[in-house]
């Protein structure tokens, strides 16, 4: 069903159509500073989420106001739920306060709850989701001390470039496929996507390693003595110590940005997050008591 608004004409689910969606790009840069460079970039190497589904207002031919979602489904508690994830929440500056964003919100919302279980976001104003129905969620990494101090001589760490090596890209996408779920808690179950988009964020696209000799992407970076560790992407997931001996680096403690369920240790200690956005769930996602964290290469 179509939503009418001020006569700005309404579209929906378009993100196959080429022409449709670089209508988009100048609203990325006027909202949110995102270079349409950079999206033609990410359409150009294929990287563009086809599940991606738009929902839009165009005064003409110019975007006026989005609101996005794409399939997330995620491992929570033990049960794989069918969720969304919502982003792209932006308007024209000249075109708000007009009601655009709450119709278009609703409408998403209204075609999600048809299909999906739940709904996630990322947001710096939570305030503006309560009324839908969005609650806040605590995040948490996780840290331990770990004595790492012996350097690797002849480690097989490699730093992968998948945006300007082809072949990087194609073994990055056969692990991250086939990857091992970290966490039954709250971990996403497929978000190739998501970290696609992260190529961009150089604190991601920097820290990207791949051990060669057995087949397992790292996401870390050592800074004062910590391992900060971001992602553990492989078919198999060996122990923590067995990863750390590829590191060539020294440090006293290990911070996990994600659930460690697959690092166990009666030493981890949760920190609880301070970051100005804020991870919000709506539906069928129950973590009250639990403490864990989105991983950041799936942040959106």
């Amino acid at each position: 069903m179509s939503i009418q608004k001020d006569g700005f004409l309404f579209a929906e689910k378009y993100t196959h159509d080429i022409r449709m969606r670089e209508k988009l790009y100048p609203l990325f840069e006027q909202v949110f500073g995102i270079s349409p460079n950079l999206m033609t970039d990410l359409s150009d190497k294929g990287l563009w989420n086809n599940e991606y589904m738009p929902y839009s207002f165009f005064d003409g031919e110019q975007a006026i106001a989005n609101v996005s979602a794409f399939p997330l489904p995620m491992m929570i508690n033990g049960a794989s739920i069918h969720c969304i994830g919502i982003q792209s929440v932006m308007t024209h500056p000249d075109y708000r306060r007009k009601g655009l964003m709450k119709a278009l919100f609703q409408k998403m919302l209204d075609d999600a709850d048809q299909t999906y279980e739940g709904s996630i976001l990322y947001t710096s104003s939570p305030e503006l989701y309560i009324p839908f129905g969005f609650k806040t969620v605590n995040q948490y990494s996780f840290k331990m001390d770990f004595a790492h101090t012996t350097i690797a001589s002849s480690s097989s760490l490699r730093k992968l470039e998948p945006l300007t090596n082809p072949a990087d890209l194609d073994l990055l996408n056969e692990i991250a496929q086939h990857s091992k779920i970290l966490s039954t808690t709250f971990f996403p179950i497929r978000y190739l996507n998501c970290l696609y988009f992260n190529f961009y964020n150089p604190a991601i696209y920097e820290n990207l390693y791949l051990i060669e000799e057995m087949d397992t992407i790292l996401v870390f970076e050592v800074n004062n003595g910590i391992l900060h560790l971001y992602d553990v992407m492989g078919e198999t997931i060996p122990p923590i110590e067995q990863l750390c001996s590829f590191i060539p680096y020294e440090f006293t403690s290990i911070e996990y940005y994600f659930h460690p369920e697959a690092f166990p240790s009666p030493n981890l200690r949760p920190i609880e997050c301070e970051a100005q956005t804020k991870l919000m769930v709506r539906g069928n996602i129950l973590v009250e008591n639990e403490l864990f964290m989105m991983p950041v290469t799936c942040e959106f």
